[in-house]
């Protein structure tokens, strides 16, 4: 998933611990199913490499404010979802719109593409703007990756103990895990954005295709965890502190994340002093994806990444 300053500095904890270089946020406890490669024909495939679908539960309803994609768009639908135009979506707890930018891959919005990347290293943009339909805790709701299948080259389950006491010592709100069945790192939603913001009902959230979004918590949080984006990271990436919070079902919520290290267009992790790595071949013939998810298994949202190389 997207790092945050503070996870770009554990991803070097974690390659200075395990040879599999791999940093990824999942969900813990949904029951996964394995996707099936896009009947779509590569050539066809209209961002070239790079083909993203919606996965099971996640509807996509279409281009926000454009075309229709299809009602019930899911993961049996083989239209790719457009890249770098915000499209509409609903699923059990959220209903809303969402933006996915990555900096390698053709974007169905050339202009404001590069317009985003042209002053940064970043590689990739997630934003996801609209309304929850339960109340929960902030300490309840992760964001990330999610893997049916194991990983090719994992570490050895006591190894993976031995790292996942060092890094929760690190970060108290991130459980890292490779070495299982369903391999996982889960991160909380509210303290891994890079930046966030609250609006009333009414008001006017901000807009997600433009380049920066400001972070705007402070009249909802309180002075205590919303003054800055870096407060808020600190105190709500903390389970115990987040538990504190809520995310109701009258405010609108923006969540903008990005990531510089992993390249979710060309499949590789960029590592300093080494450089890019391809970790295509550890996640093996299944689809990499972008998730939001709850304790107990509903989805704010699940896309997945398929790579032509993947098949």
């Amino acid at each position: 998933m997207v790092f945050s300053n503070n996870k770009a500095t554990l991803s070097k904890i974690i390659l200075g611990i395990c040879s599999l270089p791999i940093i990824l946020l999942s969900a813990s406890t949904a029951t996964h199913t394995i996707d099936a490669f896009p009947k779509l024909k590569i050539e066809s495939w209209p961002h070239k490499h790079v083909f993203v679908q919606a996965g099971s539960g996640t509807k996509v309803l279409g281009r926000h404010g454009g075309s229709s994609i299809g009602s019930h768009y899911d993961n049996s639908n083989q239209q790719p979802l457009p890249l770098g135009v915000p499209f509409d979506i609903d699923t059990p707890l959220f209903r809303g719109k969402m933006l996915i930018r990555f900096r390698s891959v053709k974007s169905d919005d050339e202009k404001a593409h590069n317009n985003y990347f042209k002053s940064n290293k970043r590689l990739m943009q997630t934003v996801l703007q609209g309304q929850f339909k339960k109340r929960m805790k902030m300490s309840d709701v992760y964001a990330g990756s999610i893997f049916p299948q194991p990983l090719a080259g994992a570490p050895p389950p006591t190894l993976s103990k031995v790292m996942d006491t060092v890094i929760r010592k690190v970060a108290p709100g991130l459980v890292f895990d490779l070495a299982s069945d369903s391999p996982k790192v889960i991160a909380l939603m509210a303290g891994t954005s890079q930046t966030m913001a609250i609006n009333n009902r009414g008001e006017e959230p901000p807009d997600i295709t433009l380049p920066i979004i400001e972070e705007n918590v402070v009249h909802k949080l309180g002075k205590s965890v919303g003054t800055s984006a870096a407060k808020r990271k600190k105190t709500l990436s903390n389970p115990k502190h987040a538990a504190n919070y809520e995310f109701n079902t009258h405010d609108v919520y923006t969540f903008h994340t990005y990531d510089e290290a992993l390249d979710y267009g060309r499949g590789t992790m960029h590592i300093p002093v080494y450089g890019d790595m391809d970790i295509k071949p550890h996640i093996g013939k299944q689809a990499w994806s972008l998730t939001g998810i709850a304790k107990g298994g509903e989805k704010l949202y699940d896309l997945k990444i398929w790579h032509a190389g993947g098949k």
